[in-house]
């Protein structure tokens, strides 16, 4: 599971960029949400580094201002990871992500350029990590030998009208060091702990709500016991392979 995400309002419109232009008696600063909302907001970090409760608080924050916020959530399956492998799923997943995104919010890329006089290559996404995906199949295509699983994907590039100007770059440590990276780790790890509590409840004598779905020791030694899952376990994860 991967997320995206972007402002649709300033960074200070719902949180003050200095302590000195927010109090209780003060008209400087005026949030576009409540204090208590401010307050969850404040805690956005790296999603591994948030508790379970902290996470949740701020996914509901998120997800109930959708004026300020815009995110976009894809996954991919097991038989796709099996098939093209982890790293070229999760690519893919975080191309549509972005693609769905620009689309469904119709980010203003021209005002944006107008605004700051910034030329189109100065405005990208950012992807946590040391790759980054193509956001185009054309592009896509031409970076590759054409592989199957890209002439199998019909990205959103090619139905929708996403700017050809529009592209990603890496960061390493971004979900730690910005702001809406470390919402969308938020958002997707809520997300995927949401699908994890699912397949537990059909298959609870695996204990998906407790390990979440990684390879941790209780988990493989319960694919080991009661065989793997078909749908739900990647027939390619070396532990699972036979099982």
């Amino acid at each position: 599971v991967v997320a995206s995400c972007c402002l649709l309002r300033p960074y200070s419109s719902f949180l003050p960029i200095t302590s000195s232009e927010y109090s209780s008696d003060s008209a400087v600063f005026e949030s576009l949400v409540s204090a208590s909302a401010m307050d969850t907001l404040r805690n956005v970090n790296d999603c591994k580094a948030l508790t379970v409760t902290q996470r949740q608080e701020i996914y509901d924050v998120v997800r109930s201002h959708q004026d300020i916020f815009a995110i976009s959530v894809a996954h991919r399956s097991p038989k796709e990871i099996d098939d093209i492998n982890l790293t070229r799923a999760t690519q893919l997943a975080f191309a549509e992500s972005i693609e769905t995104l620009v689309d469904k919010y119709e980010l203003p890329f021209e005002e944006i350029v107008d605004k700051y006089k910034l030329p189109f290559e100065e405005i990208y996404a950012i992807v946590d990590g040391k790759v980054s995906p193509k956001l185009y199949a054309s592009q896509r295509q031409q970076s590759t030998d054409a592989s199957k699983e890209e002439e199998q994907l019909e990205t959103y590039s090619e139905q929708q009208n996403v700017p050809n100007y529009f592209s990603v770059r890496p960061y390493v440590n971004g979900d730690a060091e910005v702001y809406t990276v470390a919402l969308a780790s938020i958002i997707a790890r809520v997300e995927r702990d949401s699908m994890m509590q699912k397949i537990h409840e059909q298959h609870p004598l695996y204990g998906f709500a407790d390990h979440s779905g990684y390879g941790r020791r209780d988990h493989i030694e319960a694919i080991h016991r009661l065989g793997s899952i078909e749908g739900v376990h990647r027939m390619s994860f070396k532990q699972v392979k036979g099982r």
